[in-house]
């Protein structure tokens, strides 16, 4: 037997009266080049009748489906189906469909037959689907569709929209409603629905069991607006003389984003207009010794007082101007005296200018001790560094222990756990009447939430007991036949109590999970 084995067919009508998921189809490369027209003109005796003779046993289309009727599997109308005969001399007689290719799971809600053909030799001038995983496996579109479509090795039965059955190696998911929108588009990449309904069962090879926590000390830096600026300025940096001149500027800063701890630095540039000069104070022919002990002594003048030592006041306010105010300051080169230390290949520093600058900063501090010289955040008096703070944070602790466990899990927007038996007094039974093949909405709606009470949240509900039972035991009276003490010698009180009672709506009952 030579020629094809799979021919491919065009679905014309799946309402298979037998409903044992038969189709009727045309197909697109008959067998001898017979067409569905021709091989209908062959019936005689009577005559084909298309409106009394289809799904009869003479019709040559019926197609019945390879897989067991216990996976059942009907494509749609105008789908792409392959056709296998089991002998390709004698067709319409012993024929079997499988569902044909899709052309992306984004399609899966209809295909129609011509995209069914993407990705083979006859489908070679149909554009690519938009792929849903890059070539290294990872998760095109920022993973918003991670969890929608089967995984490999993972077996699953694929409803045409949000609902799905996937089986794993330890667990099963039975889903609906697991992406969002109303339904897939072909070529849009869905975003997963954390908030699906959904049935899990899961079996894990551990437990894990809480440990007491443990408290841990974190210190973490504080982000504060710097209110005041020093800058240092060498004039003659490459003097060989040993006198230098320059100034010592004191500025106030302005509150913005580049004025800030995290933001200023020795060379970080900060716009004219967010300063505004308060003071400053200039030299000249002093040593280098001489200008470091100036303009350090001007840094201390800050952080020490109000007032230099020949009475100039350093902050604007009037006497009662509070140390504290002034902070943080921060003190530095200018930009123009900083890049003589680091000079790029076009500036014109001298090696002579260089040395002197950089001894010169290594030198400027607040006080000797510090380790870094040259500039300095002195975000509290005499306290130089990035402001920090201290917190302390509980470290939840946990061990696993190996004991298979077995979870299961039901969730949804709203859960309902019914019984064909039972019956809230006063509401009435529920009518399951054409419901075999599911609830409809109305019917959650009009008949199941009226008809069902909400669930009771049981350690909630022991809090209110308790609080009762403690009332009741602990409560005094001032009087006999008085009413008792509103609150007890526990401390219990009447009060809580009303409290506790008004909550209990919300905090006892669960309104979407509901029984009959």
């Amino acid at each position: 037997m030579n020629g094809p084995i799979l021919f491919q067919c065009q679905v014309l009508d799946n309402e298979d009266p037998l409903m044992l998921g038969r189709v009727r189809g045309r197909l697109l490369a008959p067998p001898n080049n017979a067409s569905y027209e021709s091989v209908l003109a062959s019936i005689t005796s009577p005559p084909w009748n298309e409106e009394k003779d289809k799904w009869t046993t003479r019709d040559p289309f019926i197609f019945t489906p390879l897989l067991p009727y216990f996976v059942y599997q009907v494509p749609k109308v105008e789908e792409l189906i392959q056709i296998i005969f089991v002998n390709n001399d004698y067709p319409y007689q012993n024929q079997y469909y499988v569902q044909s290719n899709f052309y992306s799971p984004t399609s899966s809600n209809f295909q129609f037959s011509q995209g069914a053909n993407a990705g083979t030799g006859t489908g070679m001038q149909i554009k690519n689907p938009k792929p849903l995983k890059n070539q290294d496996g990872t998760y095109t579109d920022k993973e918003i569709h991670k969890g929608v479509f089967p995984q490999p090795g993972d077996n699953a039965i694929l409803g045409r929209g949000s609902a799905d059955l996937i089986v794993k190696e330890n667990e099963v998911l039975l889903r609906a409603g697991k992406f969002k929108g109303q339904t897939l588009k072909t070529n849009v990449v869905p975003a997963g629905n954390p908030q699906r309904g959904f049935l899990q069962l899961s079996r894990f090879q551990s437990i894990k069991i809480p440990q007491p926590t443990k408290t841990r000390v974190q210190l973490n830096n504080i982000v504060v607006s710097v209110k005041y600026l020093i800058e240092w300025v060498i004039t003659n940096p490459e003097n060989k003389e040993d006198k230098f001149a320059g100034s010592v500027y004191l500025y106030q800063l302005k509150p913005d984003l580049s004025t800030n701890s995290k933001n200023i630095t020795v060379d970080s540039v900060i716009n004219e207009n967010l300063k505004k000069i308060v003071i400053y104070e200039s030299f000249t022919l002093l040593s280098k010794i001489e200008t470091i002990e100036f303009i350090n002594n001007f840094i201390k003048d800050c952080n020490d007082r109000n007032k230099t030592v020949s009475g100039v006041r350093l902050f604007p306010g009037t006497q009662t101007f509070q140390q504290d105010n002034k902070f943080p300051i921060f003190y530095r080169p200018n930009n123009l005296t900083y890049s003589s230390i680091n000079p790029s290949s076009s500036n014109t520093t001298s090696s002579e200018a260089t040395n002197n600058v950089t001894e010169i900063f290594n030198s400027i501090k607040l006080y000797p001790a510090l380790n870094q010289g040259g500039f300095g955040l002195i975000y509290a008096k005499s306290k130089v560094g990035k402001p920090t703070e201290i917190k302390k944070i509980k470290v939840p602790q946990s061990k696993y222990v190996n004991s298979p466990t077995v979870y299961g899990a039901l969730g949804a927007d709203k859960l309902f756990l019914l019984s064909h038996f039972s019956s809230i007094p006063g509401k009435g039974k529920i009518n399951f009447n054409d419901t075999l093949y599911g609830i409809s909405n109305d019917k959650f709606s009009d008949e199941i939430i009226p008809k069902t009470s909400s669930m009771v949240r049981g350690e909630e509900l022991l809090e209110l007991i308790n609080l009762i039972v403690r009332f009741l035991t602990t409560h005094t009276h001032a009087f006999p036949g008085l009413p008792p003490v509103p609150v007890t010698q526990d401390g219990t009180t009447s009060v809580q109590i009303l409290t506790e009672l008004q909550n209990a709506v919300n905090k006892i009952l669960n309104t979407n999970i509901r029984i009959n």
